[in-house]
């Protein structure tokens, strides 16, 4: 149970249209005294206040900024809680940003690469890293039998331990699918099957699990009856086709997933317990659906963000209808707004992004391009708008981010993008630079940190480094540091104490990127 640690005066919930508005102030006194009633119990909370400054970077100067991540520091250290700076503790880090705080890392390497630190062998598929607390964490697939949790040293690469669960069955583009989310007790895992599980971080035991298919069948839908046409094998709750790929997310004293069914479109579970504390209506179907729940606050509002089809997955992407773009309260479930997707998006993979306080950026790929949408809200009425619709871009699998008020992102000439490889958009999604048509980087992952954009190839395994800058894409180094035998590099990266863990089909490996002493750079801030 969380406890509360007051800077000034008592306590409460955490209150982020008030920290937001303190920020905005550009008064660090005001964000100090804002955060009095801030839960400091874990680093879930603190990564919390990271969101909130990370959220609101455009209306912040540097000073203000640098100083807040200097209170925090400060907070850490004199409150005695766990640092941060050495976690990625699911997709997309802290905040769900795919940023990273680190500093201090090499802004360029040997011919070869950055020193590879350790290799292990790895089951195929597309599963990524999460890092807490000097350990590693793989959800990986053993052939074709099991889901099998694998724990290793950061620093060494050596496997703590490992626990399986019988999970048999072969997907197209087969394999491990998703990253585990990890906080202080407990590890959350959804397997490409439907299989959920929480286990102790120190004992590895099961503590409690849940099937996001078989769970949430509807008995006058889903019966021992063979289906007697295609409408009625589409009611019935299943297995998507690539299977089930999502990040757990971690809200307060909850873990929040989608089995996105006719009835149930997202279920929040006790942390500890596993019981369910509530679900939202239907959101769209998890056929070809494949979006995390995304937490943002929008509006002084934390709700979670979803994109999901509801038409017949054998549509081709040109006759699929717009995907459903669904808000859901992080605290109740109740679904505050919906909307529509301006142009067909057959198969929502990638996340969106917030930017700022009342806009999402979203993009996705089969003809959707991208797009801005405003969130408004006033008493008990949430009003949604699209801003604009542009092909700038169209990515495919790898979400957005925003940075220092720039989005980056890849884009695809065959997803119908007009500008390609990694592309640099300001907010209004006006390109401000591409690596394309010359340099692209097929579906590999990317991450900021350091001022910096770290991205793979997802062809070649060759890792590439950028400035994060409107200078046009300047290439800082590049190296080939995964065999990528068959190609598919897709996995999301983690960084962590400056260690850069990385996968192909078959080995995963931990590169050092941070800067000799000698190296090092004045730090560029978060």
């Amino acid at each position: 149970m969380d406890f509360f640690i007051p800077l000034k005066g008592g306590g409460g919930p955490p209150q982020s249209k008030t920290l937001r508005g303190c920020l905005r102030s550009h008064d660090l006194r005001k964000v100090l005294d804002c955060a009095s009633p801030l839960a400091l119990s874990s680093r879930v909370a603190v990564a919390e206040l990271l969101r909130q400054i990370r959220s609101n970077t455009s209306v912040l100067n540097r000073s203000l900024c640098a100083a807040c991540f200097v209170v925090l520091a400060l907070m850490l250290i004199f409150f005695k809680i766990p640092a941060l700076a050495d976690d990625w503790p699911r997709l997309g880090g802290l905040g769900e940003s795919w940023i990273s705080p680190e500093t201090n890392l090499a802004r360029s390497w040997p011919t070869n690469g950055p020193p590879m630190l350790w290799t292990a062998e790895v089951g195929e598929g597309f599963a990524g890293p999460s890092v807490y607390g000097g350990n590693v964490y793989l959800l990986d697939r053993s052939t074709n039998h099991q889901d099998v949790l694998r724990c290793f040293s950061l620093s060494k690469g050596t496997e703590s331990w490992r626990v399986g669960y019988d999970a048999p069955g072969s997907l197209p583009y087969n394999g491990s699918r998703d990253v585990p989310t990890v906080g202080e007790t407990c590890i959350y895992t959804v397997g490409p099957f439907g299989h959920m599980h929480c286990f102790d971080r120190s004992t590895h035991r099961v503590l409690w699990q849940h099937h996001l298919v078989d769970d949430f069948k509807d008995p006058q839908i889903d019966t021992a009856e063979p289906p007697k046409n295609r409408e009625d094998t589409l009611a019935r709750a299943q297995v998507p086709m690539w299977g089930l790929t999502q990040a757990p997310l971690l809200y307060r004293e909850t873990v929040i997933v989608a089995p996105q069914t006719r009835k149930v479109g997202l279920v929040a579970y006790h942390k500890s317990s596993g019981k369910i504390r509530w679900t939202s209506g239907y959101i769209g179907r998890n056929w070809y659906s494949h979006v995390s729940p995304y937490l943002a606050t929008l509006c002084g509002v934390d709700q979670i963000i979803m994109l999901a089809q509801p038409s017949d997955p054998e549509k081709s992407p040109s006759d699929a209808p717009p995907a459903i773009i669904s808000s859901v309260d992080a605290n109740t479930g109740h679904i505050l707004w919906t909307n529509l997707t301006p142009a067909p998006d057959k198969i929502p993979i990638s996340e969106p992004v917030a930017l700022g306080n009342d806009q999402l950026f979203i993009t996705g790929g089969y003809g959707l391009g991208c797009f801005a949408l405003q969130v408004k809200h006033a008493a008990a009425n949430w009003d949604t708008t699209i801003l604009y619709h542009t092909r700038a871009v169209a990515t495919h699998i790898q979400s957005p981010i925003f940075y220092r008020d720039r989005i980056y992102v890849t884009s695809f000439k065959e997803h119908r993008g007009t500008n390609t490889g990694l592309v640099c958009l300001r907010p209004n999604g006006d390109p401000v630079w591409q690596t394309g048509p010359e340099v692209q980087f097929d579906s590999g992952s990317y991450l900021i940190a350091d001022g910096m954009i770290f991205i793979m190839n997802g062809k070649s395994g060759e890792l590439s480094l950028f400035e994060a800058s409107d200078d046009g894409p300047k290439l800082l180094a590049r190296a080939k540091v995964l065999e990528a035998k068959d190609g598919k590099v897709w996995a999301p990266m983690a960084l962590s104490n400056g260690k850069l863990v990385l996968r192909d089909q078959h080995q995963m490996k931990c590169l050092d990127v941070s800067a000799k002493p000698r190296e090092r750079a004045p730090s560029v801030g978060p």
